[in-house]
Parts: structure tokens; C-alpha cells; sequence
């Protein structure tokens, strides 16, 4: 049963952007062969929350497609084996459930009556 997922991967910040470029292609090359590829957004470079391996900056892509269960693996070992990927992260994209809210009435107010 095929699922969506999400994969966002930071590259290198200190890469010059062909290279960053390069790599994103290879990414999408990989999904588009293994995955019925949905779409990629590119966040562009930011400033990393914490210093990971020295480096200050990344370049952010959140990829977006339908997969069998084990591409998270594919793309762990993928991906641990390129320095030029700084981490990455690959979640189950789920449907958010809908809330149903039921209309609350008020009490009725009763009154005392003194005798």
C-alpha cells in the first residue's frame, strides 16, 4: 500500500549552488525512478539552529511523493553516505482528522423563588 510521505534535507550551506543544484537533481532523479514523485519545495538557504559539522548555514528542501514502506530506508542509506547532506528528515504525511464539534447550549437558568 503506497503512503505519502515528506522528506525535507538540508545540504551544505558553504556549497556553491551548482553543486547544491547537482545534488538536489540526484534527490529528485532517485524519488522520480522509486516513488510516484508529487513535487519539491525549495526553501532556500537559512541559518542552522546549531553549528553540525562546523558549518552555520543550509540549504533546505522539503520533497513531497507516494512510496511503499521502506523508502524511508532507501533513502537513510542513501544519504548517510553523502557529506554533502547535512541531516535529513522523513515523516508519514497524514490527512489531518476532522474535528467534529458538537454545539454546547447553555443551561437554563432557574431562579429561587423565596416563600
Amino acid at each position: 500500500m503506497k503512503r505519502k510521505y515528506e522528506t525535507v534535507v538540508i545540504f551544505d550551506g558553504s556549497l556553491p549552488d551548482d553543486a547544491v543544484e547537482e545534488e538536489h537533481r540526484k534527490v529528485e532523479e532517485f524519488l522520480t525512478e522509486n516513488t510516484d514523485f508529487e513535487k519539491t519545495d525549495v526553501w532556500g538557504k537559512k541559518n542552522l539552529a546549531y553549528e553540525i559539522d562546523k558549518k552555520k548555514t543550509g540549504n533546505y528542501y522539503l520533497y513531497l511523493y507516494e512510496a511503499e514502506g521502506n523508502i524511508s530506508e532507501l533513502l537513510n542509506k542513501r544519504f548517510k553516505l553523502n557529506r554533502k547532506i547535512l541531516r535529513q528528515m522523513t515523516v508519514l504525511h497524514e490527512r489531518v482528522p476532522e474535528i467534529k464539534t458538537k454545539a454546547i447550549e447553555p443551561e437554563p437558568v432557574v431562579e429561587k423563588v423565596e416563600e
